[in-house]
């Protein structure tokens, strides 16, 4: 048999091959007993996934209801505005009541639920670019009995220790991540672009937002010119270069605020924002809500190190 090439060595096939850039960005995994879950309408820039050890849940989004119980997981993609709420218990006119605590390792959990509290563990992450863009939805997936293992071994190793994962561990939560994710229809994944000029750029903005982000910086990144640069992602995108990168800096903020103990001063050099002053005019125009105020409003349990406004 005669070959028309021979394979480069480790490479038995010289056709590029281009995968997306799917990057899971693990932000919290939490094991809590609720006595109080109740929010409305709460919108956030990265995904949840909820399941509950107990029933006692409800999720509520459009005109959709879900009781969370053992027997299914619910996914939540980025920016979905969702209501929650307990069994019983009513919703607030905005925010969010959150009563409960991290369950520790002598905690019994029957005895928590017979006093009438949610056993709730929780995931949230991103996907990157341009993953985190699909529309706003609410997954209910039926847990298989390995997966159920998976969870109940979840519950066990944060109720062991909640902040520190050796490799098996963290594998463990992001093969619950990826194995949920999965299950998300192809009909969903319209997702914003496919150039894969913008999406360097995408890819540029999210790995740097506090770095000097000009359109001149960017359009080099496409290796394009900068008008035909912003013309391009504008259609691409459905919004200016700078108008994205501000709205992904409010978003970096957001996730920062309710995931870190972070000084408004350090979120702001982390976001890309001038100071504390140039961070806290942005964000109160973007949600109404200065950061130390929607940090107080949302996520109290995420007290700053020092004071901040």
């Amino acid at each position: 048999m005669k070959f028309l090439k021979v394979p480069d060595r480790g490479d038995p096939s010289n056709i590029t091959q281009l995968f997306s850039g799917f990057s899971i960005n693990l932000l919290c995994c939490r094991y809590w007993w609720l006595v109080n879950w109740e929010s409305q309408h709460m919108t956030f820039p990265y995904w949840r996934i909820y399941w509950n050890k107990s029933s006692g849940g409800i999720i509520t989004f459009a005109d959709r209801t879900i009781e969370l119980n053992p027997g299914q997981i619910v996914l939540i993609p980025p920016y979905t505005a969702f209501s929650s709420r307990l069994i019983g218990k009513s919703l607030p006119e905005s925010g969010y009541n959150l009563e409960g605590a991290r369950m520790e390792q002598d905690a019994v959990e029957t005895s928590l639920v017979e006093m009438g509290a949610v056993l709730h563990l929780f995931i949230h992450f991103n996907l990157g670019m341009p993953f985190d863009f699909i529309s706003p939805e609410m997954f209910c997936f039926p847990v298989s009995r390995s997966q159920r293992q998976d969870l109940e071994e979840l519950t066990l190793i944060l109720k062991e220790n909640p902040d520190e994962f050796s490799v098996s561990s963290s594998l463990l939560i992001y093969k619950i991540i990826i194995l949920t994710v999965s299950q998300i229809s192809k009909a969903y994944w319209n997702l914003t672009t496919t150039d894969q000029r913008i999406l360097k750029v995408l890819r540029e903005i999210e790995e740097h937002p506090a770095e000097v982000l000009t359109n001149r910086r960017l359009a080099e990144v496409a290796n394009m010119a900068i008008n035909s640069f912003s013309r391009l992602f504008k259609e691409e995108i459905g919004i200016a270069p700078q108008q994205f990168v501000r709205e992904r800096r409010i978003q970096k903020t957001s996730i920062l605020l309710h995931h870190t103990n972070e000084t408004i001063e350090e979120i702001a050099s982390r976001s890309g924002f001038c100071d504390r002053f140039h961070l806290a005019r942005v964000f109160k125009n973007s949600t109404g809500y200065s950061p130390a105020q929607y940090r107080k409003k949302f996520y109290p349990q995420n007290q700053p190190r020092s004071s901040s406004t």
